[in-house]
């Protein structure tokens, strides 16, 4: 997926904190897949592990199609 600010448009640092913690997306859907597994793990996070991770995700620059490094 896409999670730069361009695939996350319109979304809050909450939203993303959100996204982190229960899996569910703000449109109410929920990930799954591979993503399931990282949200197993970054819900066991504490609080500001994950409102750190929504900053930086929300601070990268938007890309139209992002490639894996």
């Amino acid at each position: 997926p896409n999670i730069t600010p361009r695939g996350l448009q319109g979304w809050t640092r909450g939203d993303v904190v959100e996204v982190l913690t229960s899996g569910l997306t703000p449109e109410g859907d929920s990930l799954g897949s591979t993503m399931k597994a990282v949200i197993d793990n970054t819900s066991k996070l504490p609080d500001a592990d994950r409102a750190a991770m929504a900053d930086y995700l929300l601070s990268l620059p938007p890309r139209d199609n992002p490639r894996p490094r």
